[in-house]
């Protein structure tokens, strides 16, 4: 067998969306050499691992999830991914939004969207309905049922957590960060450095490292890379070619963007791109 044979076969990734669920994301993989870069996603993420085990960081935490454990990521938590034994891991996953998570929390007369305040969980039950209801390919109204019912079990059991993302919502490093963020988002193809950052909140480099360490879990680097990412994937949504998007969202070739989005998305811009919509089965206003 070829090296390139070998490799498809012991990693691979398939993408779909369910417009049912608010175009809800649900990648199923297995891989055995790819690693996740450390990143966030705007949406939740559950997932579970169906072979082999996944070595991962969620927030300051480090974990590994065994066969049959369920992972919860809250939005924005910072988090990444790799083997944690030498034949990897298999996995299905989803990114269900805010909208749908607060849909959830509604029905279920929560105060506020559901917070996991444990990153592994254990619950035999939940993980079987979980991936039983992502392997429903190709029947969009029992999946969608499926689907919405096991995350409203997960998020009733498990997301007693409620409130803000992050419990701190002022103070001086709190401040800066949101200043560094809005220098950052206005313009993604800029070229940043820390001294940049320091001079725009008016404290030292040492203090930008700090600041971004302490709020967001990430250097400032691996911030920039995360949204210069969720961007493309923005701009990926409409028909603009893969070189343009490298070059508005700050990378220096679509051969870059392409190596980065892998290590954060876990398969290819175009298989990403072009994952197959699940048609909702009823109109959503």
């Amino acid at each position: 067998m070829s090296d390139a044979s070998e490799q498809k076969e012991r990693e691979a990734a398939r993408l779909t969306r369910h417009a049912g669920l608010g175009d809800l994301e649900m990648l199923a993989a297995r891989y055995r050499d790819h690693a996740y870069a450390l990143h966030t996603h705007p949406t939740y993420v559950f997932g579970v691992v169906v072979a082999g085990v996944e070595k991962l960081r969620i927030g300051r935490r480090n974990h590994l999830a065994p066969a049959g454990s369920i992972i919860a990521v809250n939005p924005e938590d910072p988090h990444d991914g790799e083997k944690g034994c030498a034949v990897g891991w298999a996995y299905r996953t989803c990114y269900p939004d805010v909208t749908l998570m607060g849909e959830i929390a509604d029905d279920l007369g929560l105060r506020g969207l559901p917070m996991f305040a444990e990153g592994i969980l254990q619950a035999s039950d939940l993980a079987r309905g979980f991936v039983r209801a992502h392997s429903l390919a190709g029947q969009p109204l029992e999946q969608e049922a499926a689907m919405l019912v096991v995350l409203r079990r997960l998020a009733s059991r498990f997301g007693g957590c409620s409130g803000r993302i992050h419990a701190s919502d002022g103070g001086e490093p709190i401040r800066r960060f949101r200043l560094y963020g809005e220098l950052i988002e206005a313009d993604l193809a800029a070229g940043f450095d820390l001294a940049r950052l320091a001079s725009a909140a008016g404290v030292s480099r040492f203090q930008v490292i700090r600041d971004f360490h302490r709020t967001a879990a990430m250097t400032p680097g691996q911030y920039l890379r995360d949204r210069r990412i969720r961007a493309a994937s923005a701009l990926m949504r409409t028909d603009m070619p893969l070189a343009e998007i490298a070059v508005a969202t700050g990378f220096a070739d679509q051969s870059h963007l392409t190596r980065v989005f892998k290590t954060i998305k876990g398969l290819s811009p175009g298989a990403w791109r072009g994952a197959p919509p699940r048609k909702a089965t009823t109109s959503r206003k």
